[in-house]
């Protein structure tokens, strides 16, 4: 291979791999709206397993916290594909809704066992040092189902899932974060990369 033929296929590998991860979206094109939509539309009813296996981060055991980064990208992709499973498609409001949000959604899954076990849980991130916190958190528990063969008893009975919207103009799009969860004095950390997501 010539020298400069050999030049321009190093440039184009190098925007081709630079371009693929450069910061989460913040701010989305018309063009990556409609590219959300009709992705969303393709998956259909396997939507949201498909974006929980791509957003999600944690432990993949049964019972291990894990969680799901939700950004406007994804929201789009999810509320595009649950709704053509249905025959549907968003509405003007819900879109904006989700294109003007201002902050980022992070949910975590934990596992306890009593009711309300998360109630007491927070969140927060750490970039380059620098902590943030939530500008609101919640969690939302519910029974969990024992399948498997396992006894409806014992721990853990029940699954809370932790939801922390975090500012976007308080954290960097296009640098790694901690995302803590803190539970009753004991603190579980993941490491991400933000601008692994669209």
């Amino acid at each position: 291979m010539k020298v400069p033929t050999m030049v321009l296929v190093c440039l184009l590998c190098a925007c081709l791999h630079g371009s693929a991860a450069e910061a989460l979206l913040v701010s989305l094109s018309p063009q990556e709206v409609e590219e959300a939509l009709r992705q969303g539309r393709e998956k259909g009813d396997q939507v949201a397993e498909y974006v929980n296996r791509i957003y999600g981060f944690g432990k993949e055991d049964r019972h291990g916290e894990n969680g799901i980064i939700r950004t406007k990208w994804s929201k789009l992709v999810v509320l595009s594909g649950l709704l053509a499973a249905r025959g549907g498609k968003p509405s003007e409001e819900d879109l904006n809704g989700i294109i003007t949000s201002t902050d980022l959604q992070i949910d975590i899954h934990a596992f306890g066992d009593r009711m309300g076990f998360a109630d007491s849980y927070t969140t927060h991130l750490v970039q380059s040092g620098r902590r943030v916190d939530p500008e609101k958190i919640a969690a939302d528990d519910v029974v969990y189902p024992a399948g498997d063969g396992a006894a409806v008893s014992g721990f853990p009975g029940y699954h809370a899932t932790v939801r922390s919207y975090f500012l976007y103009d308080k954290i960097n799009p296009a640098d790694r974060a901690e995302i803590v969860l803190v539970k009753n004095k004991k603190k579980v950390s993941f490491e991400i990369n933000l601008a692994d997501y669209k």
